[in-house]
């Protein structure tokens, strides 16, 4: 049970990222990185971590209107992870 919540997790947050590329819910999107960031200290050991670790970065970037290429692959890593540990 605790897989999928934290599969939720990701797929929000990969959701409120692509909101956040027309600036809508940017208070949905802060709120959201802070759970990533939370459930990823969590983790701390696996390397997944590190890497949501750096997409709360990202999140933050784009926050600020830093939208690119990378945060598109952030969008899909986030979203894919997620919907894998919906499916476990």
């Amino acid at each position: 049970m605790e897989i999928k919540i934290l599969g939720a997790v990701d797929v929000l947050t990969g959701i409120s990222l692509i909101l956040l590329k027309f600036n809508l819910l940017k208070q949905f999107a802060i709120i959201m990185a802070f759970l990533l960031l939370i459930k990823s200290l969590m983790f701390l050991g696996n390397f997944a971590s590190f890497i949501d670790i750096f997409c709360v970065v990202v999140i933050g970037a784009a926050f600020f209107g830093f939208y690119g290429t990378l945060t598109w692959i952030v969008v899909v890593w986030l979203i894919q992870k997620g919907i894998f540990s919906l499916f476990a």
